[in-house]
């Protein structure tokens, strides 16, 4: 996320700062805000999510095509943004998802965006990934001859499109033999969260069941060095007397400044053994549900149905409207349905913008309730 010194997340009560966390509620409310075209917008422009793996792509899409906006200010958008913190990533995945739509021109921008734009490597991945072959392949001419000028270093990432074009052209197959490029992004984020959890055990010594005593001593000192990673073998391994420490961790990581990650290894850790400390998370549980980081989201939904699952009827609601392709599956399969709420099923499994995990749940649903009648 791109933030000035001086910038804040405005409340969530407020259209703008639930529009901005990516939550449902901001989404519904778009929809009767005589605002909502520009606060749209300003969600296009600032990418507000707290990391790269946070979603807003189908959020905002789908906001933008129901909405009936223009579509320009958005491809304007892609020519100006950088992706040194991952503005041009965010805005991509707003475009690429309308494009899944048909919407207004997208699909033939983005693909002239491919002929002329900075960071035409990463548009044609997202296309490719997202998008039927007929709508990019014919592309790959374009893409060799940029490869060849020496724009930047000619370096790919594997999957699609580069692996399958490279046995079609040899200027991209030696440029994928040169190997990825070095750009910080979502691969490296999730690598650095694999490091994260084997240092955990690596730590702590010895297979994670072995290391619990030690998790334990540590996990009395916050102080110490190991201190998160203890916490790390408690929530995958401990049992419900190591709860109290779980809770502590929660508290522990309020303290450390500007920083909203890690929250979901210990709600899950605490969903899972339960107990007393588990009921007492509730609240805090309940609370970062607000959190800008959606990412983990769907972490506290499922601790909630876990620890509470008669009270979570309004997240649930709320959930099919949310950023997050995680959220808005356990809302679908878990949802009570009424005539609306069923509606907005109906809509998710239809939805071109929407993810293909959350249209077969949507569509498997729909089938169960079909069957039941």
């Amino acid at each position: 996320m791109s933030l000035d010194d001086d910038w804040h997340y405005l409340p969530t009560r407020t259209r703008a700062g639930a529009l901005q966390r990516g939550l449902g509620r901001g989404a519904v409310r778009a929809r009767q805000d005589p605002a909502a075209p520009e606060l749209v917008y300003a969600c296009i422009r600032r990418d507000h999510r707290w990391l790269p793996l946070d979603d807003r792509g189908v959020y905002l899409a789908r906001l933008v095509r129901d909405l009936q906006l223009p579509t320009g200010p958005i491809l304007a958008r892609l020519y100006t943004a950088t992706d040194e913190t991952g503005e041009f990533s965010h805005v991509l995945r707003v475009a690429e998802a309308l494009g899944r739509a048909g919407s207004d021109g997208i699909i033939e921008s983005l693909r002239r965006y491919v002929h002329i734009g900075p960071y035409w490597r990463e548009a044609l991945t997202a296309v490719a990934a997202g998008w039927p072959a007929n709508w990019w392949d014919d592309l790959l001419p374009v893409a060799a001859d940029r490869l060849a000028s020496g724009e930047r270093p000619a370096h790919l990432p594997p999957g699609t499109p580069w692996s399958g074009w490279a046995e079609r052209d040899e200027r991209i197959r030696a440029a994928l033999a040169a190997g990825p490029e070095e750009v910080r992004g979502l691969g490296e984020l999730l690598e650095e969260a694999d490091d994260l959890r084997e240092a955990a055990y690596e730590c702590l010594a010895g297979p994670a069941l072995e290391a619990l005593p030690a998790a334990r001593r540590v996990a009395a000192d916050p102080g110490s060095g190991a201190y998160w990673q203890s916490l790390c073998v408690l929530a995958e391994h401990g049992d419900e007397s190591d709860g109290p420490a779980l809770l502590a961790g929660l508290e522990w990581l309020d303290r450390r400044p500007d920083d909203m990650c890690g929250y979901d290894r210990i709600v899950d850790g605490l969903a899972r053994v339960g107990g007393d400390a588990a009921q007492r998370a509730l609240p805090r549980i309940r609370s970062l549900w607000f959190s800008p980081h959606s990412f983990e989201r769907a972490t506290y939904l499922r601790a909630r149905l876990t620890l509470e699952p008669a009270a979570c009827a309004g997240a649930l609601t709320e959930g099919l409207w949310d950023c997050e392709a995680d959220v808005r599956a356990l809302a679908v399969r878990h949802v009570l349905l009424d005539e609306k709420l069923e509606r907005r099923v109906e809509y998710l499994r239809d939805d071109p913008i929407e993810t293909p995990e959350v249209r077969a749940a949507a569509a498997e649903r729909l089938a169960l309730e079909s069957a039941v009648r």
